[in-house]
């Protein structure tokens, strides 16, 4: 059972190292600082994608059947994957989409980025608060 622990900090610093996007935002004014940051954080999202993946498969096998079937952890565990999903098709792919703009501002387009980036914030905050309360109250 000394595994388990592990197992979970290791998957926890790669949802962090995910999640370390929201406070690079604001400071992403122009197109060269998007190409900047959207380089960097592409190295460090493939690193956390493949740990995130590895450990929760990990974290699968060394949990008992009994606790991954209570309905409590699979409501936690599909809400878990929106967050990263939202994560990824709205601000990765909008990210993208301003790095390879040919623009030197872009100013729409980062307003744009800005609001949905907001909206993200505020859904992965409900989302993992969500999954808080059904860890402590397990319906």
């Amino acid at each position: 059972m000394l595994a388990f622990p592990a197992i979970l900090t290791v998957h926890l610093l790669a949802v962090l190292a995910k999640l370390s996007l929201f406070p690079f935002i604001p400071r992403l004014r122009d197109v060269a600082r998007v190409r900047t940051f959207y380089e960097r954080y592409r190295r460090i999202d493939r690193i956390a994608n493949w740990t995130m993946w590895v450990t929760g498969a990990l974290l699968l096998t060394v949990t008992s059947w009994r606790l991954l079937l209570q309905p409590w952890l699979l409501i936690s565990m599909l809400l878990y994957i929106l967050v990263f999903v939202a994560i990824r098709y709205v601000l990765v792919r909008r990210l993208a989409l301003i790095a390879k703009s040919q623009k030197v501002l872009a100013l729409d387009e980062l307003k744009l980025f800005r609001t949905e980036s907001a909206c993200v914030i505020v859904l992965a905050l409900a989302l993992l608060g969500a999954i808080g309360y059904l860890m402590v109250h397990k319906p």
